[in-house]
């Protein structure tokens, strides 16, 4: 039996970055309080059992109190098996030493930092707040506690953006003690104070030459691309993140999370009204088999590795090269997607089309 996955939302949040289009409320203690209540609930209604991996986001879960981090922490441990790993989301701008000194009383594996920009300017857009050298003593900090797989996101394609910013910002960050890096390309989603503001998305173009030149740097720096926004050391791949794109099952707990468990995918209300009420699913979907199938071949072509022919054929009692043969060889012969080492992938310089690419597959 395949190991799923336990995915846990803490919603609340100091402040609110004018880009976010996640599931999120202003930080209240009372409210919290109530919320760790019901999520806890939640969490012992699925009985959960064979799990690999952990993954605590948000919002912002370093928002919490210590009072309310060590609670939630506790009880992640009283579900968590010892060679289960421990991802947490964190901001540097409420994340401090008791903090860490929890994630380390609590066998945390992996923290992600919100980083976005070291660029002041960009920063002020974002409503946050921090500088360089904050970041590079939170990581140290993270690191005197034994903590040494990091994560810093970083955010590209503002239009306040050009590339003496952008190359200011890959270098602060490849000078950082880091074995991760999530890219996120910036989109202007209708939920947002962006869009509110009535800011625009720059032109795809130039958001390749972005993710081009990203991609060069960080491959010259010892990280190695192992999904379309995912960087890392060698050995340093974030295992829930992978736990998604090989479509395999998981829980999710929590304001707004999604879950997919015996073949339904499922979200759960964004109302935290009606959350702590403890009406909390809102939307299911069953999957057919073609559905799963259908998911396995968008979230694969995700990954740099691409999809294991094998393991395709096994799961779905069919031969993906036979019925994808068309398709598959108009691909190839335009140079899209490869064949290598029994794995269907897409070429090292086509990543930025995927979309494009999995139109003509899918």
């Amino acid at each position: 039996m395949m190991k799923k996955g336990l995915y846990i939302h803490i919603p609340f949040c100091q402040k609110i970055c004018t880009y976010c289009d996640f599931c999120k409320v202003y930080y209240s203690s009372s409210l919290s309080d109530l919320y760790l209540d019901e999520l806890f609930k939640e969490i012992d209604s699925y009985h959960i059992k064979d799990i690999s991996t952990i993954y605590v986001g948000g919002g912002t879960p370093t928002s919490l109190n210590v009072i309310q981090l060590d609670k939630l922490l506790n009880k992640i441990n009283s579900i968590r098996e010892e060679d289960v790993s421990l991802s947490i989301e964190a901001n540097i701008e409420n994340l401090d030493e008791e903090k860490i000194k929890l994630f380390q009383k609590y066998h945390v594996n992996r923290i992600s930092l919100g980083i976005q920009s070291f660029n002041s300017n960009l920063l002020k857009i974002m409503n946050r707040s921090h500088t360089f050298d904050e970041v590079k003593d939170k990581i140290e900090l993270i690191h005197k506690y034994g903590i040494d797989d990091i994560n810093c996101d970083l955010i590209y394609g503002f239009e306040e953006e050009n590339l003496d910013i952008l190359n200011d910002d890959i270098e602060k960050l490849l000078s950082l003690d880091i074995t991760h890096i999530s890219l996120y390309a910036l989109m202007i989603n209708q939920n947002t104070i962006l869009n509110n503001l009535g800011k625009k998305e720059i032109s795809q173009d130039l958001y390749r030459n972005y993710y081009d030149f990203i991609y060069n740097k960080l491959i010259d720096n010892g990280f190695y691309r192992y999904e379309v926004s995912n960087f890392s050391k060698p050995g340093y791949q974030s295992q829930h993140n992978l736990l998604y794109w090989k479509n395999r099952e998981y829980y999710g707990v929590g304001l707004g999370s999604s879950g997919y468990l015996e073949n339904v995918r499922y979200t759960n209300t964004k109302s935290l009204t009606k959350y702590l009420k403890g009406e909390r699913v809102f939307e299911r979907e069953k999957c057919s088999i073609e559905d799963k199938e259908f998911y396995s071949l968008m979230l694969g072509l995700r990954l740099e590795e691409g999809i294991d022919i094998k393991e395709f054929n096994s799961l779905y009692n069919k031969n993906l090269l036979v019925s994808y043969k068309d398709k598959i060889n108009k691909l190839i012969n335009s140079g899209l997607v490869e064949i290598k080492d029994d794995h269907l992938k897409i070429t090292k310089d086509n990543f930025y089309i995927m979309d494009y690419i999995l139109k003509e597959l899918l």
